[in-house]
């Protein structure tokens, strides 16, 4: 074989094996405002697939500074659906360096709902973040 035709080839696999590594490669991320704190929570698949998902949640304040003394639950379900039994968890996240981390089990593909209810300071803040789940 050739060195021009290897050449060829090896970047043909590149160009293909590259982009797929990319477009799985990061986290699925979002983001919401409530009463001017920021709420961002990432999981460390995307698209979430059914199995164990990292679910990271980082709060900063109106001042942009991450906030650290947050209680936070995390609720994740899936819409009622007819003659299927109610899929619906709770958990307490864990503070984790500078964001909080909960390890959600997805058990079945479709629509969830993240619901997020944290005390930060007093103040009360609830986010939902839908995902669809692969």
């Amino acid at each position: 074989m050739s060195r021009f035709l290897r050449c060829k080839i090896l970047i043909s696999v590149l160009l293909i094996v590259i982009p797929g590594t990319l477009a799985y490669g990061r986290d699925y991320t979002a983001r919401k405002k409530v009463d001017g704190y920021t709420i961002n929570m990432a999981i460390n698949r995307n698209p979430p697939i059914v199995a164990r998902n990292e679910l990271r949640i980082k709060i900063t304040d109106p001042h942009g500074k991450p906030v650290s003394d947050a209680t936070i639950m995390v609720n994740y379900y899936m819409p009622p659906m007819p003659g299927m039994a109610p899929m619906n968890y709770t958990v307490q996240a864990a503070p984790k360096d500078d964001y909080y981390q909960v390890m959600m089990d997805l058990i079945m593909t479709g629509p969830w709902n993240i619901a997020l209810k944290a005390t930060v300071a007093g103040k009360r803040l609830s986010a939902t973040f839908p995902i669809d789940v692969r």
